[in-house]
């Protein structure tokens, strides 16, 4: 028996979360479910020591995150800012050269440190910062990255000569790119060991010192070469006939998880509004007085049937670390990890991936929506209607047909093809795609985006001219987080939503959180590292479930974000006043506070008391 929402839109019955549960992983998961949590200890944090931005983010991050100790807040000199008074996208992009002396080798020196040896293993995620370069332009074709773009064919042409990475993808590999004596040098692309992994914190993977294993990099077959995709670097054995390795070393344990606390700014404007935004809706997502409500959250699958690249995407979607015959990974402590792939496993990501995740079987032409697997009552959609793009509409008539719905329905996760699709996208349908002109959807709290677009994180700045939408649309509409790609990443380089969505919902152990944080999420489902990719957004949000709500966005004037403003603000804001973001000055700098800065400008003055007065 199915429910109908709406004239010909039918869903399958809702399935219960943890029946599905027992039935898929009683066995394997529960001997291994006992970990910690990875947390601010874990965390390593770069600054760029010429930006600002950068260094007030550091410290906006220890606050919202006190057990990030003082001393793995890593400060790194001679390097442009690219978020400050005089950056453009061109600040946002730096030479493999420069990459190397200031970012690449002052880190491993850090986590060499003979006085600390427990950070080589303590370390786990890496956080870049607004005011950082993020785009290592290529050496040998200048046009892969240029500011705020990228030409695709110049990758599609010379994709085994291809050298550019983002700053945070290569970071991912820091001990086997460029680096050591037996480097994965400036190939283009690695597979990323821990993607197609489900229920696996990144903590139960071994982590050793560098050089103590010995890698064997090879080119991995890779089935199918249409649009001129070449074949991706892997670890291991390579098989004749085959199209994986065996007997693979590089471990989830040896690489870092990257992300970057990053967000829409103007040029010459500063990152650090967006990026309390990011953090504030990362802090009450993870609070179980928060968090989201599963019966007014939505997680959407907007497939693009029509267009020519939905057969692109089922060909080119391809993961390399797990072998053909699994759906995903379960660590298993008493299994190599990782595990041999002889083959490659190859599926439509967004059909797959709802229903992997809902156990529905369901009538692809049409709007299908069920209870998601391991989240409780939350919705998933998949959205198989030809030229038609899913609204707040959609969600907002489910609700309606469905007694189980309540309140304002709310986006958790959307994965789209954007101006890629079949709906006559365009390049800003995030930010006005609603039937007024207004957003696209209404989101919660911990809302995470990805989108089938190659060029979505060519740049962080709201107002640079693009060929498709940006990633940091969606924080502008209330987005917590959300991944993208610096340059033309190629087809099979798109992010496996199946794996992103599962595991930053998914609760197994029933503790009313998800298992995974939500870089853990984003990195399984990331094909490749020492690539294109990049991860915005608090690393350490973890979903939990609660009563949910909107996306917090600022109270003018509601300098304590307690939802009101009253005579608290004012004392708040004196503390505050005469703080400069850009002053030389210590005092000046450490008394400046964002919340009080009303009109972003950077300096807390007599025009931002007048803009108090007005909101009091």
């Amino acid at each position: 028996m199915t429910k109908t929402f709406g004239p010909g839109v039918a869903a399958e019955p809702c399935v219960a979360l943890r029946r599905i549960l027992l039935c898929a992983f009683v066995l394997s998961f529960c001997a291994a479910a006992s970990y910690a949590d990875i947390s601010g200890q874990n965390v390593l944090v770069l600054v760029n020591s010429n930006s600002p931005t950068s260094r007030y983010i550091a410290k906006l991050y220890r606050q919202y995150h006190p057990d990030v100790p003082a001393e793995q807040v890593l400060y790194l000199p001679n390097m442009n800012n690219c978020s400050g008074p005089d950056a453009s996208a061109a600040d946002e992009i730096i030479t493999r050269e420069t990459y190397n002396q200031c970012i690449a080798t002052p880190v491993r020196q850090f986590l060499l440190d003979v006085n600390h040896p427990e950070r080589i293993t303590q370390i786990m995620v890496i956080v870049t910062t607004a005011g950082m370069p993020y785009r290592i332009e290529d050496t040998s074709f200048p046009n892969v990255i240029y500011p705020a773009g990228s030409v695709a064919n110049d990758v599609i042409s010379h994709e085994s000569s291809v050298d550019a990475a983002s700053v945070e993808s290569e970071l991912t590999c820091l001990w086997y790119c460029d680096y050591g004596s037996n480097s994965f040098q400036k190939r283009n692309r690695m597979i990323n060991p821990y993607q197609g992994y489900r229920a696996s914190p990144i903590d139960l993977f071994a982590r050793q010192p560098p050089g103590t294993k010995q890698m064997r990099w090879t080119i991995a077959i890779s089935h199918l070469a249409t649009l001129g995709v070449e074949h991706p670097f892997m670890e291991g054995i390579l098989l004749p006939l085959r199209y994986g390795t065996t007997d693979r070393r590089f471990n989830a344990g040896d690489m870092y998880l990257t992300a970057r606390l990053d967000g829409p700014k103007q040029q010459g404007q500063s990152a650090i509004f967006a990026v309390r935004k990011m953090l504030e809706r990362a802090k009450r997502a993870s609070n179980p007085a928060v968090g989201i409500n599963p019966a007014q959250a939505v997680a959407v699958f907007d497939d693009a049937p029509n267009t020519a690249l939905s057969s692109v995407f089922t060909d080119e979607n391809r993961v390399f670390n797990i072998d053909g015959s699994a759906n995903y990974w379960i660590y298993q402590a008493n299994a190599s990890q990782p595990p041999s792939a002889p083959t490659i496993l190859i599926k439509d990501d967004y059909i797959a991936g709802f229903s992997d995740m809902t156990s529905a079987s369901v009538d692809y032409s049409a709007l299908n929506v069920s209870s998601m697997c391991l989240a409780d009552d939350t919705c998933v959609m998949l959205d198989r209607r030809p030229n038609r793009r899913t609204t707040q509409q959609d969600l907002d008539d489910c609700a309606i047909s469905d007694p189980n719905r309540i309140g304002e329905q709310l986006i958790v996760l959307l994965a789209a093809y954007g101006t890629n699709g079949d709906e006559g996208s365009s390049k800003t349908y995030l930010l006005n795609g609603g039937p007024t002109g207004e957003a696209l959807f209404n989101l919660t709290n911990g809302a995470v985006f990805t989108s089938f677009e190659s060029f979505n994180a060519v740049t962080m700045f709201s107002d640079a001219v693009t060929y498709q939408a940006k990633i940091v649309d969606f924080v502008s509409i209330g987005g917590s987080g959300a991944i993208g790609h610096s340059f033309e990443p190629q087809p099979d380089a798109a992010i496996d939503n199946e794996f992103l969505f599962y595991n930053l919902l998914a609760d197994n152990d029933g503790d009313g959180a998800a298992d995974l944080t939500f870089i853990e999420a984003a990195f399984s489902a990331i094909p490749y590292i020492s690539w294109s990719e990049v991860v915005i957004g608090d690393p350490l949000m973890r979903i939990a479930y609660g009563a949910g709500g909107k996306a917090w966005n600022p109270v003018l004037g509601d300098i304590n974000i307690d939802g009101i403003v009253n005579i608290k603000d004012v004392r708040d804001f004196k503390k505050a006043q005469d703080g400069s973001l850009y002053s030389t000055d210590p005092e000046c700098f450490d008394s400046y506070n964002d919340l009080a800065d009303l009109n972003n400008d950077g300096k807390i003055n007599i025009k931002d008391v007048r803009i108090l007065k007005s909101a009091m």
